[in-house]
């Protein structure tokens, strides 16, 4: 008896031990939105335009006043430099595993000027940001994003 006892513990030990360790937790799909949508706006600020090309879909669509696509995006945000931001009343929807949607309240200033001539921009909006997980490498990228300005 002592002997299938000793065999039986040291079996639980031996496959305990040759476990490969447990990953870590993936973050809620909920909050990794939020980080990135917030991470969106501060890589733009920080003018990285790599970094805040690697953000977005090479698909991507932009809705306001006009319909652009991520190389107009792109011209515009070197011709007019994200001063500041503040998000607001963030929101997130998950859509499907593969597909999520932020949706809050922005007020934001760009200076489309130079620096010994600032032409500044404020705006304040109401924006939606959809981002869809790829496939491959399981990375959530920006997809499509539109704004409208919010009533005072």
């Amino acid at each position: 008896m002592r002997l299938l006892l000793l065999v039986t513990a040291s079996l639980l030990a031996s496959r305990a031990l040759s476990q490969t360790p447990a990953a870590p937790p993936q973050l809620p799909a909920s909050v990794e939105i939020v980080k990135l949508e917030q991470n969106l706006w501060t890589t733009m600020t920080e003018g990285d335009f790599a970094a805040v090309h690697a953000l977005f879909t090479p698909d991507f669509i932009q809705v306001d006043e006009h319909i652009q696509a991520l190389d107009t995006l792109l011209i515009t945000l070197k011709h007019c430099k994200l001063e500041s931001y503040e998000l607001r009343d963030l929101q997130v929807r998950i859509l499907t595993p593969d597909s999520a949607l932020t949706a809050y309240h922005v007020v934001n200033t760009f200076n489309c000027g130079s620096a010994d001539k600032p032409s500044l921009m404020n705006n304040d909006n109401n924006s939606v940001t959809v981002w869809v997980r790829q496939p491959k490498s399981g990375r959530w990228l920006a997809q499509a994003h539109t704004e409208t300005p919010a009533k005072p």
